[in-house]
């Protein structure tokens, strides 16, 4: 298994709503782990937000908590800047799904952890999402493999597990899934029979 990236030099930030004192020491812990960060008073528009790696927000500004406002954040790890324990703020930030947080006031210490934590968070949710997206094609494509497993039943008269036996070493031979050799089966059916009646000998 490989080990998360502690590397955030050369991160692009969009900082959003933070007010004086916490920007001039988010600038100033920037710059210090070589860190762009580029400051906003609202949400930016989408062309600001092509390049950048994360967002990080002021989770107690009332410009982003307005109750009437209902946000719609780029498609990047969130950092929460935050102060206020009241419930209804930390309900509020939950619901924006921030992958790290960050205590105000922005001290010396702290950015860089928030960095690397929401930047594995981004990496592990990737991850997960390409999984899940390869699983529900497995599934999308799964009702195939019993309809060639049935072909090769009714062509060579095999019972359900010496034809799906047959059906992995063609789809082995082809150096593909189950699945997948299933469609091209399915697709191409008298050449992979040919192919399926030399393996049974």
């Amino acid at each position: 298994m490989s080990r998360p990236r502690i590397r955030v030099r050369g991160l692009r930030l969009l900082v959003i709503a933070c007010d004086g004192r916490d920007a001039r020491h988010l600038e100033q812990q920037f710059r210090r782990l070589g860190v762009e960060g580029r400051f906003y008073d609202d949400l930016p528009d989408e062309q600001s937000c092509e390049d950048a790696d994360m967002v990080l927000f002021d989770g107690d500004s009332p410009v982003l908590s307005h109750p009437d406002r209902e946000l719609t954040w780029p498609a990047l790890p969130l950092i929460v800047l935050t102060g206020v324990e009241a419930p209804s703020r930390l309900q509020w930030i939950i619901r924006q799904a921030p992958s790290a947080y960050l205590r105000k006031p922005v001290r010396f210490d702290g950015v860089m952890t928030a960095l690397t934590l929401a930047r594995a968070a981004a990496d592990q949710r990737q991850g997960l999402e390409a999984r899940i997206e390869r699983l529900e094609e497995r599934l999308r494509i799964r009702r195939f493999l019993f309809s060639a497993q049935l072909l090769l039943m009714k062509t060579f008269d095999l019972g359900e597990d010496d034809a799906y036996a047959l059906l992995r070493s063609l789809a082995m031979n082809q150096q593909k899934t189950v699945e997948h050799f299933s469609l091209d089966l399915l697709a191409r059916p008298e050449g992979y029979l040919r192919l399926a009646k030399d393996l049974i000998g």
